[in-house]
């Protein structure tokens, strides 16, 4: 059944009845050309009918469907209530050149909050991180991240007439979302639009230098033969765009330190700074913030055919940091500690590329003063891929998307949900009620159950059955770490 229409700002929009929440899907919150700023969609004065997700963002698998202009669209579920709801912004994954909102249907979560829950599309790959502002492109740099804000701003401008609070709005995002999240959160023109921030599996490296994104697009514009003629790229059709992009990033995993094409970029306008140096000034101390990764991140780019470029990026960085000598006596210290199912070499990479990072921004922010939680996330679905690789990167995005007792479809990303264990249920139960009282009540659980992390004391919350705290700082792997950091001359 149809909703009532909802007026917006650019026109009134039409959803459809989801159980007991209201949908609105591929609600148009900005245009953009190619390489150019989003901008306001063109008003519209019939109520507009969003039942159907929007176009997908450009990416690979989705070149011939895609709509370039019109990809910028969010989604929203809304229960029904008698006062503003607080409002869940969701910001997705995938390496920042795949997924979409589509693949997050938010009635489950919105209707157990209670919460209004958005999720958005944003420019990936070339189009939303090409930067080629010092190209003959004034305004393309940090496209993407141009698109969350404009996300975020339709978001202020709207939710209430949706029911939501737009005073009272969480950044969230997982992966690469995830580092979106934690640049946007440090941006002016984000501050006082939000009031909490929760990251999933953010990659270590949270922000690209402005040389290194100068040096992609200059590769990228040599692969084009446009070296020359840089304005000729907004005609060239995309599949071809997007193959030059694939043969470059084959070259810099072997060839650059960084190892990796896209993400938001240091450019000193979009993000004038780097995001930890705003988290440890004290700027965000007012922010609550959620910290978290699963346990065996690196698993499935581990098994990923060829390995992901990461793995050799993150073994190149910890052997400049520490030597051969300290590469070998990590990699002995994780093979001793092994658990029986574990894979020393994975333990050792997900901590360097993944959990250490998330656990250093902690400390970064409760040294600033800030309210901050951290969590690993140890259960293993019984979905694949995990069943097979174990609690990998996106296990508990899995179960904070489901539709307990089911995992849902993502379509993007082609992979099927079905059924869940009762042990998948149990942990998931947890696991949204977590995220859920940390986007109403602005903590994540009661303070005993598990405390917020502080410089004296840093307790990691497990996600498994059962739930449990445990010490960050303790044990031979944390040991053998702080030994090599205290070094003289470490980098890491």
């Amino acid at each position: 059944m149809l909703t009532n229409a909802v007026p917006t700002t650019n026109g009134p929009v039409v959803g459809v009845e989801q159980g007991a929440v209201r949908a609105f899907k591929g609600v148009p919150f900005a245009i953009a050309r190619r390489f150019a700023k989003p901008v306001a969609p063109a008003a519209w004065t019939e109520p507009r009918h969003c039942t159907d997700y929007g176009a997908y963002a450009p990416q690979p698998g989705h070149l011939d469907l895609a709509i370039e202009e019109s990809c910028l669209s969010l989604n929203v579920w809304a229960p029904a209530a008698d006062h503003p709801l607080p409002v869940l912004f969701f910001i997705h994954g995938g390496a920042f050149v795949t997924g979409g909102g589509a693949d997050y249907d938010g009635s489950f979560l919105a209707a157990h909050g209670p919460a209004v829950i958005v999720t958005i599309n944003y420019r990936l790959g070339p189009l939303g991180f090409l930067q080629l502002h010092r190209h003959g492109f004034g305004e393309a740099n940090n496209l993407a991240m141009s698109d969350a804000l404009a996300g975020l701003d339709w978001v202020r401008a709207n939710i209430a007439n949706f029911g939501g609070d737009p005073d009272a709005i969480t950044l969230s995002g997982q992966s690469a979302g995830a580092s979106m999240v934690i640049a946007l959160a440090t941006l002016p023109q984000a501050r006082g639009k939000f009031i909490r921030a929760l990251a999933l599996s953010a990659p270590g490296r949270n922000i690209m230098s402005a040389d290194h994104a100068d040096d992609v697009a200059r590769r990228v514009l040599e692969e084009l033969d446009l070296a020359g003629d840089a304005g000729a790229i907004t005609s060239v059709p995309l599949p071809t765009l997007f193959a030059a992009v694939e043969r470059v990033s084959r070259r810099l995993a072997d060839e650059t330190e960084a190892g990796t094409l896209f993400g938001p970029v240091l450019d000193g306008t979009v993000i004038p700074h780097e995001p930890r140096e705003v988290f440890a000034d004290g700027s965000l101390c007012d922010i609550p913030l959620w910290l978290g990764s699963c346990r065996d991140e690196m698993a499935m780019f581990l098994k990923s055919m060829p390995p992901a470029a990461m793995i050799r990026t993150t073994e190149r960085q910890v052997r400049a940091a520490f030597g051969e000598a300290g590469w070998e006596r990590l990699l002995s210290c994780y093979r001793a500690t092994a658990r029986v199912d574990e894979d020393p070499y994975e333990a050792l990479l997900s901590d360097a590329f993944w959990h250490r990072p998330m656990s250093d921004l902690a400390r970064v922010h409760a040294t600033a003063g800030g309210a901050v939680w951290l969590s690993r996330f140890d259960h293993r679905p019984a979905l694949e891929p995990f069943l097979s690789q174990g609690p990998t990167h996106g296990a508990d995005n899995a179960c904070l998307w489901a539709h307990l007792p089911n995992f849902i479809d993502r379509p993007i990303l082609k992979r099927m949900g079905g059924p869940m264990t009762p042990e998948d249920i149990d942990v998931a139960a947890r696991f949204q009620a977590n995220v859920l009282r940390f986007v109403t009540a602005g903590v994540p659980d009661i303070a005993e159950a598990w405390p917020r992390f502080e410089p004296a004391k840093e307790p990691l919350a497990i996600f498994s059955q059962p739930f449990h705290v445990i010490p960050l700082n303790d044990g031979a792997r944390f040991r053998a770490w702080a030994e090599l950091t205290a070094r003289p001359g470490a980098v890491a």
